[in-house]
């Protein structure tokens, strides 16, 4: 090579080196994030792009006009180039979002909320997004469902979120499988309290308000979370195993007594059956509401009144089976209603000494529903609707399905199944897939026929 293009070239070869050293290490190509979450039975609800770490919720309730006026400041990572991203919020007024302490802009169409941020978000940063809002909060109407999230009482109000009525009082990202940790604090009139999740941090009390500061450190999904107002008494109590109680009771219920040692027990019992309590505190909420069901919210779940000891029981193990170990779809909500009721049975035959209460209850429901009867239309694996979500065969179908795998791999194998199951996923999302093949390492048995006529089969199981 002759020594002058020899040079050329070797100026060229620095160049174009110094251009790709120039070069970002990751192309910019923003698209917004998808307004679903791919949900196989709400897939309308929750979004794509991003994944929630933290909500930070401080709301101020004014009891006159029944409005709120509220700041939701969401802690999130990109799970993609964004240029720009959805939540959930329904009917409130919005004021104002920022990205970053960036003014941006936003765009409404029914309980989507669309925010684009002035400067795309990169894959992998982490990014706050806050919004200022308020009015008068309305629950959500559900045709098969009934009222959900805020939920007006006489003396002020109550937020029950499953499905997903959390949007009704927070932007969220509402999708069963996004698990954040929360921050929540109610601002209200000195004559009543706030109740929330997780631990009371502290109490501001001002001449005439007080702010309650509450903070849940546990994964939650968004259907979970609650605020609470009205004229209650609390109470602080632990149970025997020294986990520390904090309840809520409606001051013209009186003080619940019964229900609050039934409370302690419930705890202590469950945690010897299925591990240790997964939260840092417990409690209920009991309040007068005209709804007809209970909550799991968590750590504290929501009575509509006087709360007898089923359904105490019930809710609380929803703590371990659905609030901490929780499905990733809700086709798999019989992960959380089959084992609450299941749990139910169990600590039905501990209370009352019937030590096979669980047996006799899969006989009964055996008996009485026929071969053609409706209880077997509906595969508690696979509800596929909305409407069907929370229907019987959910409940009481899957804990048959827990019961006939107790009998065929026998009771120690089977208590081990359930408290493995809540020890190693523990505060993590699930599959029933995951289940099934827990539950066959453990009993080194084949189990898939049971659970498919069980769980998938629109028919009654036979041979039992």
């Amino acid at each position: 090579m002759h020594p002058r293009l020899h040079l050329r070239a070797l100026s060229l070869l620095t160049s174009a080196a110094l251009l790709v050293a120039a070069a970002p290490a990751h192309a910019l190509v923003p698209t917004p994030g998808s307004p679903s979450s791919g949900d196989s039975v709400i897939g309308a609800r929750g979004n794509g792009g991003y994944d929630v770490r933290h909500y930070d919720i401080d709301l101020r309730w004014r009891a006159e006009s029944r409005t709120i006026a509220a700041r939701t400041t969401v802690r999130s990572v990109a799970t993609q180039d964004l240029s720009s991203f959805n939540l959930e919020l329904q009917g409130l007024q919005v004021r104002g979002i920022t990205v970053d302490g960036v003014k941006a802009t936003w765009s409404r169409d029914g309980f989507e909320l669309t925010v684009k941020p002035t400067v795309p978000i990169t894959e992998g940063s982490r990014f706050n997004t806050v919004v200022s809002y308020g009015g008068t909060p309305a629950p959500y109407r559900h045709a098969q469902l009934g009222r959900t999230g805020w939920i007006r009482t006489k003396d002020g109000a109550t937020a029950l979120s499953e499905p997903f009525g959390s949007e009704t009082w927070f932007p969220v990202n509402n999708t069963i499988r996004d698990k954040a940790t929360y921050t929540i604090s109610v601002d209200v009139p000195n004559r009543l309290k706030a109740a929330s999740n997780g631990k009371l941090v502290r109490r501001e009390v001002g001449e005439r308000r007080t702010v309650w500061h509450w903070h849940e450190n546990r994964p939650m999904a968004p259907y979970l979370p609650t605020v609470s107002i009205g004229r209650y008494r609390m109470y602080r109590t632990a149970t025997a195993a020294g986990i520390p109680l904090v309840t809520f009771v409606d001051a013209s219920l009186g003080k619940e007594g019964r229900s609050r040692r039934e409370l302690a027990r419930i705890v202590d019992f469950m945690q010897r059956r299925f591990g240790k309590y997964p939260m840092a505190t417990s409690g209920m909420i009991i309040d007068r509401m005209n709804i007809d069901y209970a909550l799991e919210t968590q750590s504290r779940p929501v009575m509509p009144g006087i709360a007898p000891g089923y359904l105490i029981a019930h809710e609380i193990a929803h703590q371990w089976f659905g609030n901490s170990v929780t499905p990733s779809d809700w086709k798999d909500i019989w992960l959380n209603e089959g084992f609450a009721t299941y749990a139910e049975w169990l600590y039905d035959a501990w209370r009352y000494d019937r030590p096979r209460t669980p047996h006799r209850q899969f006989r009964f429901l055996y008996r009485i529903y026929g071969p053609k009867a409706g209880f077997w239309d509906t595969p508690p694996g696979n509800p596929k609707t909305v409407a069907k979500l929370f229907a019987t065969p959910v409940y009481d179908r899957g804990a048959m399905t827990l019961h006939a795998l107790r009998e065929r791999v026998g009771d120690k194998a089977f208590f081990t199944i359930l408290r493995r199951w809540a020890a190693q996923n523990r505060h993590g999302t699930v599959s029933t897939l995951d289940f099934i093949r827990l539950a066959e390492r453990i009993s080194g048995k084949q189990l898939d026929r049971l659970f498919r006529v069980w769980l998938y089969v629109p028919e009654k199981p036979s041979g039992y």
